[in-house]
Parts: C-alpha cells; structure tokens; sequence
C-alpha cells in the first residue's frame, strides 16, 4: 500500500508554485517606514512593520536583509541568520538593496562581501547614512574598534538623530576606554527616543567606570523601571550603592540578585562586604563562606575577606571584664581604610 501511494505521488504532475507580484508601492512603503524606525532604535515598531512587509511577500529578499539586522539586534539569533540566508542571495541594484546583503553578509560574517556592499551602497548615495553606518558596523564586528570611529562619525555627521549609529559609536568608544565619549552617545540615544531603555543600562556602566556613582545609579534605576528582573542591571547597582556607602540599598539589589541566580558567587561576596558594612558580621561570614562554596577561582580574596572580619572582631574582643572596660562603639565591619581604599580593585569584587 505504502508503495503505491508513493507511486501514485510520483506520477501526479508538478504544479509550479503561483509566483508573487514583485513589492507594491505601499509595501516600498512599509519597509521605509520600518527601516527608519529601525535606526530610531524602536525595535517593537521596525520588526512589525518588517513582518507586515514579509507576510505579504515571503520572498522579498531586500526586506529580509534589513530584517535580519533588526532581529539580530533584539537577540533573534536563529531568525537573523535565517533572514540573511535569504538576502544572502539578492542582486543588488540600488542603495537598499546593497545594504539589505551587506547586512545579511555581516550575521553571516562575511565581512569582506558586507564592506564590498556597504561601500557600493555609499557610492550610491553619498548623503545616506546606511554605507558608513553598515562599514562602521562591520569594522566593529572584526573588533577593530579604532577602524570603526571614522565611518560612525561620518554616519552621525549625515544624521545625527540615527539612534542606531549613536549606539554603535557608544559602544565602540566603550571598547576604547573613552567613556565620557560613550555616556555622551548613550545620552543623545535616549534623548532620541526615550523607550529605549538598554542606553540607560549601557551609560551606567560608562559611568560607573567614571567613577560618576551617583550618575550610574540614576541611570540603573531608571533601566530597572523596564526591566525588574535584569540581573546584570541590579548586580552592578547592588555595587554602586555600596560605594556610595547605601549599604542597606546594596544588600537590597543583591539579595534580589541571589534570589534570581542563586549560584552567582560574587553576588555572595559582595552582599558579605556590604553586610560588613553595615555592622552584620555573622551574615558577613555566612555570605563569604558561601561564596567560597561557589567561586573556587577567587578563594584567596574571598578567604583574605574572611580573615579580615576574623581580625576585626579579634580586635575589638574585650580583654578586662565588662566593668573594668569601657564601652566599645559597634564593629563598622572591614576597617575604614579596608572599606573605602582599593575595596574596588581588591576586596570588592565586580
């Protein structure tokens, strides 16, 4: 029965698939508007209106090129890539289409064919923001940071609202150590368009290498009111608070951290310190010995933590009877000294 149903298939005629009607003019219209919503950085917005385009033409390869750039950018691995396959495969034959397979090329990593694209696009059209934003792009995904700052900056100079080149500008100065130059493109991205709450997380953490600790806690706080639960985001306020002596509000944002991910050993180190602190040395103790549990690789710090609160508390042990000394102030936890000096690069673990 089987092989005569096989039979029976093999002999039906093949019917050639109706084929689409090349993109209409509202569709061209569509994907512009989810092209510029794209470089606004409102994600939500560009990937309907690229699915919108997608839905009502499947094989549109231009559209699935700059899909893929958005999907890719909200963490969509597998349909980036899938996206790309498709545009991988385009003709290009104007300004859009070579940034369609130059995007495609880049998740790809072909970045010697994405350069290729990205540079034909410009050449088409030297007031577009799309050929230096696509090399500036691909220069960055090499890890040639310093390669990358010209094509951006010519980029924001064409159009210094593109949210999308900021970001990656921001990012790239990041990576160059040029923080102040970071916060201030984080700033302008969210000036640009005040949903995208992901600049407050990144120009915190410029910030925070600014040493700028209130700034970076503003700015984390106003990222948490997105996104509660990001683990990364509360982690590194719990830190900023502790240097800003909060250590109430510390133990407060890692106590949340360890509830999320209770395995994260530095989050126990770091709630210790903030514990000691404050004067809580036995949950000082309970939390470092629970990071050695977890973190083998930091055991010398976190045990020289421990002996730490050990000598203090051995320090401040009376050593006459109760009547015959006077009253001892409250243990602050680590000595001052301890606490406020090199507890960044050292006993503060990030």
């Amino acid at each position: 029965m089987i092989v005569a149903l096989v039979s029976t298939a093999l002999a039906l005629p093949v019917l050639a698939a109706p084929r689409l009607a090349a993109p209409d003019a509202a569709a061209k219209k569509t994907l512009t508007a989810a092209i510029q919503a794209y470089h606004r950085l409102d994600l939500t917005a560009a990937l309907n209106l690229f699915d919108a385009a997608l839905d009502k033409y499947p094989t549109w390869k231009t559209a699935a090129g700059h899909r893929s750039a958005c999907r890719a950018t909200l963490g969509d691995v597998a349909g980036a890539r899938s996206d790309a396959q498709l545009a991988a495969k385009l003709n290009p034959d104007d300004v859009v289409s070579y940034v369609a397979r130059g995007q495609a090329r880049l998740i790809l990593k072909d970045y010697a064919g994405a350069l290729v694209d990205f540079k034909a696009a410009d050449e088409a059209d030297r007031t577009a923001v799309y050929g230096p934003l696509g090399e500036g792009s691909v220069q960055s995904g090499q890890g040639r940071a310093r390669e990358a700052l010209q094509p951006l900056d010519e980029a924001i100079a064409r159009d210094a609202r593109c949210a999308a080149a900021l970001l990656m500008r921001g990012s790239v100065k990041d990576r160059l150590h040029d923080y102040r130059g970071s916060v201030a493109d984080y700033a302008a991205v969210a000036a640009i368009n005040p949903r995208f709450s992901w600049a407050h997380f990144y120009r915190a953490k410029a910030l925070r290498e600014l040493k700028d600790y209130p700034g970076a806690q503003a700015a984390l706080t106003a990222f948490l009111q997105a996104h509660p639960d990001y683990v990364e985001a509360l982690y590194t306020r719990g830190n900023v608070r502790y240097l800003l002596n909060d250590y109430s509000g510390s133990i407060e944002d890692l106590t949340a951290v360890i509830g999320l991910d209770p395995r994260r050993g530095l989050a126990y180190v770091n709630r210790g310190q903030a514990r000691a602190a404050s004067g809580d040395k036995a949950g000082a103790l309970s939390d470092l010995h629970k990071a050695l549990e977890l973190d083998s690789t930091r055991r010398e710090k976190i045990q020289s933590a421990i002996d730490a609160l050990n000598d203090s508390a051995a320090a401040a042990a009376p050593t006459k009877t109760a009547a015959e000394s006077p009253k001892m102030a409250p243990s602050k936890g680590l000595p001052p000294a301890e606490r406020n000096t090199g507890a960044e690069e050292t006993q503060f673990i990030q």
